[in-house]
């Protein structure tokens, strides 16, 4: 009897702990001008096991599901093969052939950094909020904090010799 009372082992690592939501917009210009830009709406989800970022377009068509767990990430396409690899930055580096910061992500979303080496130029505001900083050759700005963290998230930075900027834009409070 015990055993029909207790949730199987998978869902509880799927069990979804903190949630948002809102709109994200990736925008890359190349030194000739060419520039790129995708965007959309997206739901990071902080879970037992990890996290999971889904991406919409803004027709609200599946773009991807990433998935970062302790034991590696997989991204999900619609009419592509399931992608692995040993961490979120490694798997859409491969995908992408740049870095993007999917590692430190999770922080950015929830208005925090890990306080290490590779922060540099911290600044907060007078609530003791950050505002402002610099990591691993991103400079990355938090804007209109709610219950849920900074609504605004923007980073910059250069791959490729590409210029790369990333917004997110959360709705409050999820």
């Amino acid at each position: 009897m015990a055993g029909c009372a207790t949730t199987p082992l998978e869902s509880q690592q799927n069990l979804v702990l903190k949630e948002r939501a809102g709109k994200f917009s990736v925008v890359t210009l190349a030194a000739n001008d060419d520039s790129e830009s995708v965007q959309g709406s997206f739901v990071w989800r902080r879970l037992v096991s990890g996290w999971q970022l889904d991406l919409q377009s803004p027709l609200g068509a599946t773009l991807a599901r990433l998935t970062v767990e302790p034991t590696g990430a997989t991204l999900e396409q619609p009419d592509a093969p399931l992608r692995r690899a040993a961490s979120g930055e490694d798997l859409l580096a491969g995908v992408l052939g740049a870095k993007v910061p999917l590692d430190v992500l999770e922080d950015w979303v929830d208005g925090r950094v890990i306080d290490d080496d590779k922060v540099t130029s911290l600044k907060r505001d007078r609530q003791g909020r950050i505002v402002s900083f610099n990591q691993a050759g991103w400079q990355v700005m938090f804007d209109r904090y709610g219950e849920s963290g900074p609504a605004r998230v923007t980073a910059k930075g250069q791959q490729l010799g590409r210029s790369v900027t990333l917004r997110l834009i959360a709705e409050q409070p999820i």
